[in-house]
């Protein structure tokens, strides 16, 4: 090239990149370009180009968006060295609740925990609702300022459920006129102090959870979310109709029976006298109710004040089952006598309702087994009890797995033009090789299969309230042990599967083992890597047409259910894409929730067992047609 086309081809650069810039700027800086960074014709300024990606749903969405990981889903709570600029003594939370009545710390407590339950309210919606109540300028303008961020907050459940816990234990039942004590910086203390004494170990994940995986076990089990449409719902159809329908197979009791003879009350009695309870909270946002209320009901007196028996206490009752733990068995997830006793007597004969949440489980949940397998100790234990707990127990065990089968059934939208579902019976019945195990269920995609296995196996409370010890590994152990019959069942797929469907098997399948927990399992990081690693270990879904193990519960398979009546995505297309994203590591309900951004209601048949479920409420109201009852959830 010349020199005049070298200079002329220079002088073309030149307009391109500054002929639009006044003069003042041609000479006062240095571009660099850059692929991917194009800037404006006669300038130098990188034009705001939007840039793409990719997702693995095939939705093109800007490449600023970053995905949502499992950090972003916790929540870290403020301190009172944010809020005022200095730290508290420890010992402040006693010192304050040595100056106010426990009445008043219930009450408290009570409504901050309802508060955060309101629905269609978020939850900076509460913390902010909170900062005007509590605070005054300018600390208050400071704490707004810190909830900015997203993933702060302020009201944190389990430090009021502490602070509920250490006002039985030291506040006065009644205060001297003048005396007062600061409740909200008893609370903030404890949100200071929480996890401070959490034991060193390693940092690793692998086939242990360790301390902090102690940690992260107690926080999702105690935060664990429920919806009341959907534990009502199942209730009906566990409770009161699935087993008594099978109650004349072997094995099977009823469970009517066997809690009236139990307790001296039966679960209608039960179903009216705390659903009263929950609806007074739920409805009408009242916590607390007075003990006359309940004697309108249209039950017997001795049948209301039995159930009273079972699901409250008064003060010093509470006070004594603090007492009661072991020790060395005592954390800061430690709250056994709110989930007994969700209703406390308090003097006046008021009825407090401390959290909603574990009214409910105590009604519609699984503990009402307990009743029948622990009857009160004022009542003589019926003849036979041992054996007449053991049928009940295995009967709601064995009435939750056909539950679950019912919801896989409706979520493949399986008839019988197009099988898809295959459940233990099925797959007993063509492979029978001795020593074959098989699991509960399978599922033909095209392609795929999901092969299911149900147990209704749960935490123990060690676990559950991150007790130091090797009880979370013993419990994930119980679950590695229900792989096998997956495993096994995978194995007898690969070779005998037409066997089973009455086709011929395509080339290539895939596998993809799903372990189903009725009554729920904290699904993190730590836990599905622990269950992965001791599966590794012993052998087990290692062959490479084998997806990694996931585990729901049954409120997701709900989910997935609801999602399904709205032409969503399917159970496998959920799971898969779940294992390619940045939650694969998460819970099924975060993935649903935060990584497709889904938030399905409940399946259409909960109506009428929601309905079904609040009938011994609805004839239990004096003069009543059961308004108020009748409006959907």
């Amino acid at each position: 090239m010349g020199g005049d086309d070298a200079a002329q081809q220079i002088d073309r650069i030149r307009k391109l990149l500054s002929s639009e810039e006044p003069d003042s700027l041609r000479n006062g800086y240095i571009a660099v370009p850059a692929a991917g960074r194009p800037v404006l014709r006669g300038s130098t300024a990188t034009a705001l180009v939007p840039a793409w990606q990719k997702r693995d749903s095939g939705l093109l969405v800007p490449a600023s968006m970053q995905p949502v990981s499992p950090i972003d889903l916790v929540l870290t709570f403020l301190t009172p060295q944010e809020i005022y600029g200095f730290a508290l003594p420890a010992d402040y939370t006693d010192s304050q609740l040595e100056r106010i009545p426990v009445d008043g710390v219930l009450r408290f407590c009570a409504q901050a925990i309802h508060s955060l339950a309101l629905p269609g309210v978020s939850r900076s919606d509460i913390d902010r609702h909170f900062v005007g109540n509590w605070f005054h300028e300018p600390t208050r303008t400071r704490i707004l300022n810190l909830l900015q961020e997203p993933n702060r907050g302020l009201v944190v459940p389990q430090a009021l459920m502490l602070l509920a816990r250490r006002a039985l234990e030291i506040c006065p039942d009644y205060v001297p006129d003048g005396i007062h004590g600061d409740v909200v910086g008893a609370l903030l203390v404890l949100n200071q102090y929480m996890g401070s004494g959490l034991d060193d170990g390693p940092t690793v994940i692998s086939d242990s959870p360790g301390p902090l995986g102690r940690e992260l076990i107690a926080n999702q089990h105690f935060n664990r979310t429920r919806a009341a449409t959907h534990t009502l719902a199942r209730y009906q159809r566990r409770w009161r109709q699935i087993h008594h329908d099978l109650r004349n197979q072997p094995g099977m009791t009823s469970l009517d029976d066997a809690y009236l003879e139990c307790t001296g009350v039966t679960l209608d009695d039960l179903a009216a006298v705390g659903g009263y309870l929950w609806a007074a909270v739920a409805t009408q946002g009242r916590f607390v109710v007075p003990r006359d209320e309940l004697n309108a009901l249209n039950i017997p007196e001795e049948r209301v004040a039995g159930v009273l028996d079972l699901i409250s206490a008064d003060l010093p009752a509470m006070r004594a089952e603090l007492l009661t733990g072991r020790p060395e068995h005592r954390t800061e997830w430690t709250f056994d006598p709110f989930e007994r006793y969700p209703v406390i007597r308090l003097a006046g004969d008021l009825l407090l309702t401390l959290d909603a949440r574990y009214l409910i489980d105590r009604i519609f949940g699984w503990l009402p087994i307990l009743d029948i397998k622990f009857p009160p100790s004022a009542r003589t234990k019926p003849s036979g009890h041992r054996k007449l707990a053991t049928q009940a127990m295995q009967t709601l065990r064995h009435v939750s797995e056909v539950y679950t089968s019912e919801v896989l059934h409706a979520i493949a939208g399986d008839v019988s033009s197009n099988r898809r579902v295959y459940d233990d019976a099925d797959l007993k019945k063509v492979f029978t090789a001795p020593g074959q195990r098989v699991a509960d269920a399978a599922i033909d995609y095209p392609g795929s299969w999901i092969v299911i296995e149900v147990t209704t196996t749960q935490l123990r409370r060690e676990a559950a309230t991150a007790v130091p010890g090797e009880s979370q590994t013993q419990d994930i152990d119980k679950l590695v042990d229900e792989l096998d019959q997956i495993d096994s069942t995978i194995k007898a797929l690969r070779v005998g599967e037409s066997k089973l469907t009455g086709t011929p098997a395509p080339a290539h399948r895939r596998y993809l083992p799903l372990l189903v927990l009725p009554e729920g399992f904290p699904v993190n990081p730590i836990t599905l890597t622990v269950i992965r690693e001791r599966a590794a270990a012993r052998g087990l879904l290692q062959k490479a047409d084998v997806d990694p193990i996931e585990i729901v519960d049954i409120e997701e398979l709900e989910m997935i259910e609801a999602l399904q009546e709205d032409s969503g995505p399917s159970l496998l297309e959920i799971l898969r894409s779940k294992q390619t994203s940045s939650l694969r590591n998460a819970s099924m309900r975060d993935y649903i929730i935060c990584g497709l951004n889904l938030h399905p209601g409940a399946p259409q048949r909960f109506w009428p067992l929601f309905l079904a479920a609040l009938e011994p409420l609805r004839r239990a109201l004096p003069g009543s047609s059961g308004d108020g009852i009748g409006d959907r959830p």
